[in-house]
């Protein structure tokens, strides 16, 4: 049989080296036979070959140059449709979009034009950086010196497409030097000054260029960069700047004194910028436009001149002033806290100092995003738990919801109008959903989509105040979106809603999910705030208002009620998924059950006595301090025995035996084990974007890279270049539209396919708890909800095509700000409703393969050993098979006590290596691959017993993948066709054959996406904007 290699050491064998090894290699000569998961798919005799048992939709010769740039091509116009899609009309006065073709506009806005100055890039990884044109990703367009393969097409191209663009003011943005600043401690919005709109450049539009103000305002985070909560003056970097407010005061002048016709204003973050006074500014119309990636102005000009209607709504609030929310009390690095008694916590400590010294406590509980408003709105309204008290609120007197609400959680306008009717409810017993059926008519114009959001509202009585069972006032429970209405046509859209999801988590009393009784509503409305008043209309309250502060009355013909005459612990106290007891797991992580000091839970009962106003000193106990030190591992007393395994046995199983073996089949994946040694095992642990070949078993070597929102790290085979870089996965989100994910999804992993790569490491679930968060823009919403809606529908797809998806990062990572190592308490119904329910839908129903764990804490048990998370819930209760890896290593002490790590439930060990970049080679080796064998080799059979657990894990997980593509169902490597040498057939190795195979794609690299859809040849922009 021929020697088996990794796809890395065969290619250092033959002298590539890392540029060419990603792109080419051939065997000629060699005698030596390859088994890879990005084998070509034909077999020698010319034959389709049936060991291929995932296939793209683009066929499965990825060498194939026509193929790939079919396939970016879908991208970039799938990317445009997310952005048609998900972008957010926030404001339509006077029907002043959309706006007409051919019109005579002014750009304003300094980040709205790339900037002609280059200076050297200032700052290192999370680091300040000076930025110029609009923030179109927080991926920098690709990670190879040959970028992306779709190059980028900017805010400026689009929009002269289609309008004539002032260029006198462009010209002065492209030679001004002002550019924002992205930092988490010095950040600048990048804003002209005042003086900078000389009067020359006033009279370039006073007689042209008049018919639109279109205005950007753009703000900026990344990974390891938060958002600043405050500056030295007291302001959000959300808040309007100065020179902002200076820009919009000269546009309203202008507009007042008859030069600008319209006044309208993009709105380009992915955070939700504080917008409350855009009427005061004179602003006609604003559009939320998120990180629009690549290609996605082409959708957004579409959307400003009408060629398609807005459809897209908020997955987040937008407040007035975000420093109002509970969470602001513990977040980002300015409420980040150190122990009262930090020495001592240092002194008991062996890992870094930076590692052991932070905590938060999540002491809003349930109340995030519009959890908190919508609640504390509705016993406004009630006159209950002390709601209009002072405490929270922003003008310093009574709390108000107008005073603290732009825009509301689901809200969005479109250039029509719609009518939503609720035909009724069903409840399906035997499949335990509620269906409710929504007829929706186009009652404008013009065509348009219309999303339908239904939420729910549970009951909060005595038996919930009592025992600390909070309720939020609405919740997002389903959702559907009509197809393309013609003016005057209706279409009706059925909705699901699980039961389960009615259910409130008691961690007190019943420790167990419960339904209360009483009273449950569901309600259709156009947002949180509108459904919420039409529940409030169905209870018969008054005096309730819109999102504009005008009295509204609510529709309870839109709300569907029933009662619960008692409190049921049982229906949902075994997993819906794997019949297991599901109970309290997570008490360590609820600060006052530590036995110092405690905190109050914001509570509705009484908003006044319990919202958060400061942080609690905490002093951290022996046991925590134990916890924190991180070496929590104990052999058990009942550990079996190093003999009593067999390692290295002949037993004829491969990798590729393993496909059709279900994860149950203990017989056969322990002889599969028993063929290999500890040593052999462990070596696929430690991970550099991929792990080895097992060659005992012909299992090839891993390749594996971030993220959804743009493959960067891990590049085509073609061409050495990174994937498409897609709109931020929030604004896709925000198209409220499964197909329209599952899509994106889709040609995604099929990129992942012509890359090779078996794993996909992915943001999505984390919620938004406060709009600081640097990572806002890679994960879903504010609401745990979207999350478990959405993940599903990104595992599937990417399940299909044998791409695992290793969603990220479970769980509590909430902020970049002393993200590594914080220690996060919070209280298990928050946890389960909020935070793992996020995760949920990809794991239990989705059957995502692949999971990243959070660099912080489970209180103060690090993550990826917090088996509570790892092991009872993500297995156990959700029934996942799934291979776990931690979060980038990279020689931080706190993520290498392995030991701990491996019995909790870890993998594998992400970047397990040294630091950034390889280590020497004289250096010794104490990575994962060396420190468990060596406990092994001491005696402890417990860690051996859970190694071979990960090597199931991590096998099972592989072998349903593109890895498994060209290889046999025996123990024999098959003579198949590898891919490099299905491109250059007879090529002889060597530098002059690796320029002869990329002479002819010089064209691929330049394809750009252009407006008819077609292919044509493009300088790259790649390097436009991006983080």
């Amino acid at each position: 049989m021929a020697q088996t290699v990794s796809r890395r050491n065969f290619l250092k064998m033959m002298g590539v080296g890392a540029t060419g090894a990603a792109a080419l290699a051939t065997t000629a000569g060699t005698g030596v036979q390859v088994a890879l998961a990005d084998d070509a798919p034909v077999a020698a005799s010319g034959a389709a070959d049936p060991t291929y048992r995932y296939v793209s939709d683009y066929g499965t010769d990825i060498m194939d140059q026509s193929k790939l740039e079919e396939l970016e091509n879908d991208c970039a116009e799938q990317g445009a449709k997310d952005v048609e899609a998900g972008c957010v009309l926030l404001r339509n006065e006077g029907d002043a979009l959309p706006l007409p073709a051919g019109s005579h506009v002014t750009l304003l806005g300094q980040n709205s034009i790339e900037s002609a100055i280059q200076e050297e890039a200032t700052g290192g990884f999370g680091g300040p950086k000076k930025y110029s044109g609009p923030f179109y990703s927080y991926h920098s367009g690709g990670d190879s010196s040959k970028g992306a393969l779709i190059a980028t097409v900017t805010y400026l191209e689009c929009m002269e497409e289609v309008y004539e663009v002032n260029p006198t003011v462009v010209e002065a943005y492209r030679q001004s030097g002002y550019k924002r600043t992205k930092s988490p401690t010095e950040p600048a919005v990048g804003e002209a000054p005042a003086e900078f709109y000389t009067d020359d450049i006033k009279a370039s539009w006073s007689a042209d260029y008049n018919d639109a103000a279109i205005v950007m305002l753009t703000r900026q985070g990344s990974e390891d960069c938060d958002l600043m909560l405050e500056d030295t003056k007291g302001m959000s970097y959300l808040a309007l700047h100065q020179e902002e407010r200076d820009l919009l005061t000269m546009v309203k002048e202008q507009k007042e004194a008859g030069v600008f016709k319209r006044v309208i204003v993009l709105v380009n973050s992915s955070w939700a910028i504080e917008l409350g006074e855009l009427a005061d500014f004179g602003v006609d119309a604003a559009l939320w436009i998120g990180a629009p990636g690549a290609t996605g102005f082409k959708g957004i000009v579409r959307l400003l001149t009408g060629e398609v209607n807005p459809s897209g709504h908020l997955v987040d609030t937008f407040a007035k002033n975000s420093l109002s929310a509970p969470a602001i009390t513990y977040a980002q690095s300015k409420n980040v806290q150190t122990w009262a008694n930090l020495q001592e916590v240092l002194d008991g400590c062996d890992d870094t100092d930076k590692y052991v010294s932070y905590y938060l406590v999540y002491a809003e509980g349930i109340y995030v995003g519009y959890k908190y408003y919508e609640t504390r709105y509705e016993d406004c309204i009630l006159g209950q738990g002390k709601a209009t008290d002072a405490v929270g609120s922003s003008t310093g007197s009574a709390w108000s919801y107008n005073d603290e609400i732009a825009y509301p959680f689901g809200y969005g306008l479109s250039y029509t109008t719609f009518e939503q009717k609720l035909d009724g409810v069903k409840y399906d017993s035997a499949a335990d959903v509620y269906k409710a059926s929504v007829t929706v008519t186009n009652t404008g114009n013009v065509a348009g989509r219309s999303v339908v959001q239904l939420y729910a509202q549970t009951p909060y009585g005595e038996y919930e105040k009592t025992n600390k069972v909070e309720k939020s006032a609405v919740q997002i429970v389903g959702f559907g979106k009509t197809g393309e209405l013609e003016a005057g046509a209706s279409e009706t859209v059925e909705i699901e809603v699980e039961r389960y999801l009615l259910a409130s988590y008691d961690y007190t009393s019943a420790k167990a999910w419960i339904m209360s009784s009483g009273d449950y509503y569901l309600a259709v409305g156009d947002d949180a705030h509108d459904a919420l008043n039409n529940i409030l209309a169905a209870k018969g309250a008054s005096g309730m208002i819109d999102v504009l502060g005008k009295p509204a009355a609510g529709d309870k013909s839109k709300v569907y009620t029933w009662s619960e005459a008692s409190l049921d612990a049982t229906s949902y106290a075994r997993s819906r998924y794997t019949d297991v007891v599901v109970t309290n797991e997570f008490d360590d992580a609820d600060i006052n059950t530590l036995g110092t000091e405690t905190v109050t839970y914001l509570t509705r009962s009484d908003w006044a006595g319990s919202f958060p106003a400061e942080p609690v000193a905490i002093t951290a106990t022996a046991a925590m301090i134990h916890d924190l030190n991180g070496e929590i591992y104990e052999k058990p007393a009942d550990a079996p025995s190093v003999d009593s395994f067999t390692q290295g046995a002949d037993n004829g199983l491969t990798f590729a035996d393993m496909f059709d073996v279900e994860f149950d089949d203990d017989e056969t994946w322990n002889k599969f084990l028993d063929q290999l040694t500890a040593e052999e095992m462990a070596s696929i642990m430690p991970d550099s974007n991929g792990s080895v070949a097992l060659d005992k078993v012909t299992m090839p070597a891993s390749y594996r890279g971030d993220d959804m929102d743009q493959l960067e790290q891990v590049h085509f085979k073609l061409t050495d270049q990174s994937g498409y870089l897609w709109p931020s996965i929030m604004l896709s989100a925000s198209s409220w539209d499964r197909e329209q994910q599952a899509e994106r999804a889709r040609l995604t992993a099929n990129e992942a396919y012509f890359m090779g790569c078996t794993e996909i490491w992915s943001g999505g679930p984390n919620i938004h708890r406060t709009p600081f968060n640097g990572r806002a823009t890679a994960y879903y919403s504010e609401d745990g909800m979207v999350g478990y809606y959405l993940g599903q529908v990104q595992a599937e797809e990417c399940q299909k095509l044998g791409i695992i998806l290793g969603l990220k990062h479970l769980c509590v990572n909430d902020q970049e700000a002393m993200r590594e190592s914080a220690a996060t308490f919070t209280n298990e119904q928050a946890l389960r409703e909020n935070y793992l329910r996020a995760f949920e839908g990809a794991y239990a129903k989705g059957g995502a393969q692949g999971l990243m764990t959070a660099f912080n804490r489970m209180g103060t048990t690090y993550c990826g050993s917090c088996k509570e998370l790892l092991t009872t819930v993500l297995r156990e209760e959700w029934g996942a098979h799934v291979t776990v890896c931690s979060d980038a290593v990279v020689g931080a002490d706190y993520k290498k006590h392995y030991a701990s790590n491996l019995a909790a439930g870890m993998d594998y060990w992400c970047w397990d290596m040294a630091g950034f970049g390889p280590a020497a080679e004289a250096a010794p080796s104490n990575l994962s691959k060396d420190v468990i064998p060596q406990l092994i080799a001491e005696g402890d059979g417990y860690m051996l017993d859970r190694l071979r657990n990960a090597t199931k894990n991590h096998v099972y997980a592989e072998v349903r993948s593109i890895m498994v593509n060209g290889l046999s169902g025996n123990a024999k490597i098959e003579h198949i066709t590898p891919w490099w040498q299905n491109a250059l057939t007879g090529a002889k190795m060597g530098a002059g054959v690796l320029a002869a195979g990329f002479a002819g794609l010089y064209a691929a690299k330049a394809f750009a996406w252009d407006k008819d859809g077609e292919g044509s040849d493009a300088p790259s922009k790649s390097e436009k904007g991006g983080e």
